[in-house]
């Protein structure tokens, strides 16, 4: 029995053998196939195609598993191999940018086969896709300069199937710093899904970077956003150097064929290190080298384009360009003003104010300055003195200290002036408003909501998170107002008649007068803009409701004047807004956008804390039931600001959206979609532009800028697209347009001559 099997094995082991092709069989049909090939390509004037290795084991690679899957296909199951491409560069042809192939399986054949066979056998395959459209145009297309062949054979049906893979060589740049990309692979196509929900950022990070020397530098504006884009130890950023004499005229493009990089690729930078060499000042910015220049290359001839890394692999490639962008100006309001026809400004009263400053140390009722007192030929009209007590302490305790200090200043005050009996007031109390005012400056909200007494209890076990001496100094601030009586002339040198009737209703807590001094002042523009923030000033509008609406109107003209002041202002009447008419409030809300935009142009740590005093969120309550479109547009242009400064992406949205739906509406000239377009942009909604201004140009409706912009964004959306008919429509518009302008930022953004048709009109129609 045992005899009989192994005879059975022996038999059909000389079957098999029968039935290959030995590798001298395999040698002959290749070279026969090939001299039929380019014999007909050299008869039609083309290049002959060479032979090569790799292009062989990709084709033998794929005669094999068709056979041992009984079909004709071009792809195959396996991720790893299912393209010709795939399989070209899993055996090492990753500098084959063009690939294409053949496949057939010829008729019976009866083996082995003799040369006769071999040659007949080529010729079959030869007349059998010459035959065919399809496999004929592979074999005479000129972009192919090499081919090689895999066959197989079907032992059970004794047929041979082919494989012919093709393939141009891409160019390959020198001087590389790596011979494998720095280890870096090719991931799979669907890898940028991961990036799918911040890929208008992801589309623009090309523009992130900054040459600066013999550095690359990424500055990006949200720190936070970007651990989340790259959140792992194996994401990071390559740096791709592509020089203009890449993509010159008067020859192809000379990109480099490697799938990772197109220029000379730069080590690559992992998230743990573009973070830990942040050079930012700011909590929320990342300021971070991303690639080190070498030696002797002309910078100035370079762009960086990105390859993001995800996982150690090349996931996607960014190319920069100009993007166009702008904000919208907040609108311009005019402020509600009331006058009060009953009321006439007098021609007499104070005509100028002294504020004295004493300065007291803890628990000490004697001031630690000696302020001199002003010597002026005008008798007094009033005094008021203001002393304050810091907050920590027990209250009955704090009440002796403010009014043992203002005890103190009268008594300092008599020694040097001659007061009028009834012409003194005194008011003293703890400074609760200045505790408010700088626990919220301080970001401390947790601190903000407790009761006075809670806060107290603290304050006796305080911990060092905050300066407290010197917020407690500035609580112990202790005045005295010295008011002079005069007589207005409109050549005094003493102030306009506006300010001689504000400071004296403020005396004399006469609210009818102090709105009649606001309201002239406001309609004449004629005062010094300091007496508005004057103590004795914003106490009496602090204590008066009623006179809020012109106050306010006023510092709409001057809020720049002391911010601070009108930060402190705004807070006082957080919590307070029920005491204001709709106008008041409305006042306040435009105060707010002003000065917020103002604090956010000027931003530091100073101006970043005040802003949070009135943060967007605590000043909803001032919000009337009836209000201006306008005003509510004004408080989005200042909110999104403020939100995009604290990276607060949810309430961006809400402002981003609510400013384009308001401006959607209102788009109506060529000027109006450019304006809209650039603040899609300057918030990265790409697409959203794109969407706006395609309509408009298919109408034939865009301006010169309008044709620009667009042209921008359709490319940065489409860098890779090699054909993209709307892009090329775009820019034929735009050179038309402006050829000048369009010829320098092709040349400026040279990249863009990545795409053939782009390239073709730019080196036909510019110097």
């Amino acid at each position: 029995m045992v005899k009989q099997i192994t005879f059975i094995l022996l038999l059909l082991s000389s079957y098999y053998s029968f039935s290959q092709l030995s590798d001298k069989d395999e040698t002959l049909l290749r070279r026969e196939l090939s001299l039929l090939i380019n014999t007909l390509r050299t008869d039609l004037g083309k290049v002959p195609l060479q032979l090569n290795d790799t292009l062989q084991k990709a084709a033998e690679n794929h005669s094999d598993y068709m056979v041992k899957n009984n079909i004709l296909s071009h792809t195959q199951r396996r991720s790893k191999y299912a393209t010709p491409k795939d399989r070209v560069s899993a055996f090492s042809g990753d500098n084959f940018e063009v690939v294409g192939e053949n496949i057939l399986y010829s008729s019976p054949q009866t083996f082995p086969l003799n040369k006769n066979k071999i040659k007949a056998l080529a010729n079959e395959m030869f007349k059998s896709w010459k035959n065919s459209p399809g496999h004929y145009a592979n074999m005479i297309n000129t972009e192919y300069t090499h081919g090689d062949f895999g066959f197989t054979v079907d032992v059970k049906k004794q047929i041979v199937y082919a494989t012919h893979v093709l393939g141009k060589k891409g160019y390959t740049v020198p001087d590389q710093l790596s011979a494998n990309a720095f280890g870096i692979k090719k991931a799979p196509e669907d890898c940028d899904k991961e990036f799918e929900s911040y890929s208008n950022l992801i589309m623009n990070l090309g523009n992130c970077l900054s040459i600066e020397g013999d550095e690359v530098i990424l500055y990006y504006h949200n720190k936070e956003q970007f651990k989340k884009i790259f959140p792992n130890e194996n994401d990071g950023i390559a740096i791709d150097l592509i020089s203009q004499n890449q993509v010159a005229c008067g020859s192809p493009n000379t990109l480099d064929a490697n799938p990772i990089y197109d220029g000379i690729l730069l080590r690559p930078y992992y998230s743990d290190q573009l973070l830990s060499n942040n050079r930012a000042k700011g909590d929320h910015r990342l300021i971070t080298k991303v690639g080190d220049i070498p030696a002797g290359l002309q910078t100035y001839e370079l762009s960086p384009s990105l390859v993001l890394i995800k996982d150690g692999k090349a996931c996607k490639y960014a190319v920069p360009v100009k993007i166009n962008r702008d904000s919208y100006p907040l609108q311009w309001i005019e402020p509600f003003s009331n006058d009060v026809p009953s009321t006439q400004l007098l021609q007499e009263g104070i005509v100028r104010s002294e504020v004295v400053p004493y300065h007291f140390t803890t628990n000490k009722t004697y001031s630690s300055n000696h302020p001199d007192l002003p010597e002026h030929t005008e008798s007094i009209h009033s005094i008021k003195i203001n002393t304050y007590s810091s907050v920590e302490g027990d209250t009955p305790h704090n009440e002796k200290l403010h009014t043992s200090r203002a005890d103190y200043i009268q008594k300092h005050l008599n020694t040097h002036l001659k007061i009028p009996s009834d012409a003194l007031t005194i008011e003293t109390r703890e400074n609760w408003e200045e505790m408010n005012f700088q626990l919220n400056y301080f970001e401390r909200d947790d601190l903000a909501l407790l009761t006075k007494d809670s806060l107290k209890s603290f304050l006796k076990t305080r911990d060092n998170t905050l300066p407290w001496d010197s917020l407690f100094f500035s609580q112990r601030k202790s005045v005295a107002v010295i008011n002079y009586l005069g007589s207005f002339s409109d050549y005094t040198a003493l102030g306009t008649i506006g300010e001689l009737n504000l400071r004296t209703a403020v005396a004399s807590e006469n609210v009818l007068l102090a709105n009649k001094a606001l309201y002239h002042m406001y309609n004449s523009m004629e005062y010094n803009p300091a007496i508005l923030f004057e103590d004795p000033i914003q106490e009496f509008i602090i204590r008066h409701p009623a006179t809020v609406t012109n106050y306010a109107a006023l510092l709409s003209y001057n809020y720049d004047f002391d911010p601070p002041a009108v930060t402190r202002f705004i807070h006082r009447w957080i919590g307070r807004s029920e005491e204001l008419d709709d106008q008041a409030r409305s006042n306040l809300l435009h105060l707010h956008s002003l000065i917020s935009m103002h604090l956010i142009d000027n931003w530091d740590i100073s101006a970043k804390r005040l802003a949070n005093v009135i943060h967007p969120k605590k000043i909803e309550a001032f919000i009337p039931d009836k209000i201006q479109d306008d005003l509510i547009l004004n408080l989005h242009l200042a909110f999104i600001q403020y939100f995009s400064q604290i990276n607060d992406q949810v309430n961006i949205s809400k402002s981003f959206y609510f400013i384009s739906d308001y401006f959607k509406l209102r788009s109506i000239s060529p000027e109006d979609d450019v304006r809209l377009a650039l603040f899609f942009n300057n918030w990265s909604m790409y697409k959203m532009a794109i969407d706006h201004l395609t309509p408009r140009f298919k109408n034939n409706t865009l301006s010169t800028d309008g044709l620009f912009i667009l042209a921008e964004n359709l490319f940065l959306s489409n860098a890779t697209a090699i054909e993209n008919e709307l892009l090329v429509d775009v820019n034929s518009k735009a050179l038309s347009a402006d050829k000048e302008r369009w010829c320098e930022w092709l040349f400026n953004d040279f990249q863009i001559q990545r795409n053939s048709k782009i390239k073709q009109l730019y080196c036909e129609s510019c110097e």
